[in-house]
């Protein structure tokens, strides 16, 4: 029988020299940063303005973009938890239950986007002049010739659609779950499966999950079969002390947990089908007959509907760009990206749901709509401005 779906447990770690960690998710940031700098760059040399502004429009941009996404992850997703914990709202480490360096994993989209538009009214309004020795912070009105907002925000817009490369980052790090696909396409979120089992005993040394090519789907529920093989640290352990432990402490915590439940189905109160074979070494391995449960990849679908919406607007532009009103690009790219979004969202294990249901809205759903509101304000601009409103704008 053939089994389509993929079980994903990458390392979300490139490298690591000593404590100090490159991380997927980071690199596809910087990834992200660098295609979209050069994007804005393209842009201002085919409209003839100084290429030099680049990279202090890139920058303002840049910094902007990572304070909105960081506070819209803790305003719009997780206010009360950063309420309790307001240094790791501003700190990549977390406090409890011990001290740890964990990165920036808590990042909103629309947080972004709206830290996007307002680094470009800084950069179109203001220059900001700092230094840390001695720390000196000037900011003065200079408003950039040329260069409105609406203007602006056409290469800006391209530069936030590159945001492709950080959904691949959440797919890297089983973040953004989807929904069950209940078939046989999908992605069986390994992570925290093995992470939850073993942690879950000392006695527990390694947990791999692997494919039952022997074993066909329950018709009642339709999940791939799967093994659970779970080696033990010790030697020399009783085989029927294993089994007591197995079939007790084990079993009991694979039915209970509900982040294990979310990866992995078990019949209820049955109990647990498997087998023990003892390698070279004298360790027991136990390959625990279960069940997976693939998600759709939405961050996948997301990232690459980004991906075309850039792809379509770049070539659009490139075509008809001396005809197109400013801000018309960048009012399109918020209405297409964010309806994807919005659709893409019914697809995502509801988190901050706002109204309950068989297809909960949530808070992602609420912020895409306020955002091709948006979007279609920014093209009400763009038309009823008239050219000479729009280079003072």
């Amino acid at each position: 029988m053939i089994h389509n779906y993929i079980i994903w447990n990458p390392s979300e770690t490139l490298f690591q020299l000593g404590f100090f960690k490159v991380r997927w998710y980071s690199l596809m940031i910087i990834c992200a940063f660098l295609c979209g700098r050069q994007l804005i760059k393209y842009f201002f040399k085919k409209e003839g303005r100084p290429v030099e502004d680049v990279d202090q429009l890139s920058l303002y941009v840049l910094i902007a973009c990572l304070v909105g996404a960081r506070m819209g992850e803790v305003f719009f997703y997780n206010f009360s938890y950063y309420w309790r914990h307001p240094l790791e709202a501003i700190f990549p480490v977390e406090f409890s239950p011990h001290f740890h360096i964990v990165g920036y994993k808590g990042l909103s989209y629309h947080g972004a986007l709206i830290g996007s538009i307002v680094g470009t009214l800084l950069y179109a309004y203001y220059q900001i002049n700092f230094s840390l020795i001695p720390f000196r912070l000037k900011v003065k009105k200079h408003k950039k010739q040329g260069q409105s907002v609406l203007w602006l925000l056409t290469p800006v817009a391209f530069g936030v659609l590159m945001g492709f490369f950080v959904r691949i980052g959440n797919f890297v790090n089983s973040e953004i779950l989807g929904t069950p696909t209940h078939n046989q396409h999908g992605v069986l979120f390994a992570k925290d499966l093995i992470e939850g089992i073993s942690n879950s005993s000392a006695a527990i040394k390694s947990v791999q999950i692997l494919k039952d090519t022997t074993s066909p789907p329950e018709p009642s529920h339709a999940y791939p079969p799967i093994v659970v093989a779970c080696t033990f640290a010790h030697t020399g352990v009783d085989e029927g002390q294993l089994r007591s432990f197995i079939e007790n402490k084990l079993a009991s915590y694979l039915h209970n947990n509900r982040h294990i439940n979310e990866q992995l189905y078990l019949p209820a109160d049955a109990p647990l089908e498997y087998t023990i074979t003892k390698n070279k070494k004298g360790q027991y391995t136990a390959n625990i007959r279960a069940f997976g449960i693939p998600r759709h990849p939405v961050q996948l679908y997301e990232s690459f509907s980004y991906l075309l919406t850039l792809l379509v607007l770049v070539a659009w532009w490139n075509l008809r760009g001396a005809q197109l009103r400013d801000g018309v690009i960048a009012g399109i790219a918020g209405m297409v990206s964010y309806t994807f979004r919005f659709f893409f969202e019914f697809f995502k294990d509801p988190f901050n749901v706002v109204i309950a249901g068989k297809y909960p809205i949530t808070m992602g759903h609420i912020l895409s709509l306020l955002t091709v509101v948006g979007s279609m304000l920014i093209l009400v601009l763009a038309y009823r401005l008239s050219e000479k409103k729009q280079t003072t704008l």
